[in-house]
């Protein structure tokens, strides 16, 4: 925010103050769950509109990505860098022909997330499928790989 208050938190770094003053630290805890995820960046987005930036930033799973998302960016581009990831992964519905039909929606596009991952987030570990019968070691235990993420 233009002309936000700044204030010193204990470590005598600066931090933006809120519109009223907050006591202690402020503390993000994000919890993982995927579709979370993407209310997490909401949230998120009205904290710093509001002026409030966090001290600590604590995630699980998709939690875990959005907070090494806001920790690991500069306060001025972490809404556009939450924004381009969840651009990158998010499966839209739109072409769907079984939309219109309740209970079969977004069976295409499910389908499609079980078979070829999401890129720019995770996709299949073919060894997976052979790990059980000859051993691969601990990468080829998880039928899904992050890898696409780094």
């Amino acid at each position: 925010m233009k002309g936000s208050p700044r204030k010193a938190n204990g470590n005598g770094t600066a931090r933006s103050a809120a519109r009223h003053e907050i006591p202690g630290q402020v503390v993000l805890v994000l919890q993982g769950g995927g579709a979370l995820g993407a209310y997490q960046v909401g949230v998120y987005q009205a904290l710093h509109e509001a002026g409030i930036e966090p001290d600590w930033v604590i995630g699980t799973s998709i939690g875990a990505i959005n907070a090494a998302l806001i920790a690991g960016n500069a306060r001025e581009h972490r809404i556009a860098r939450l924004t381009d990831f969840w651009g990158r992964v998010v499966h839209g519905s739109d072409h769907d022909p079984l939309r219109f039909w309740t209970g079969l929606s977004n069976i295409i596009a499910n389908l499609m997330t079980v078979s070829r991952g999401i890129p720019a987030f995770f996709a299949p570990n073919p060894v997976a499928w052979v790990n059980s019968h000859a051993p691969f070691g601990i990468e080829g235990a998880a039928y899904y790989t992050t890898a696409p993420l780094r």
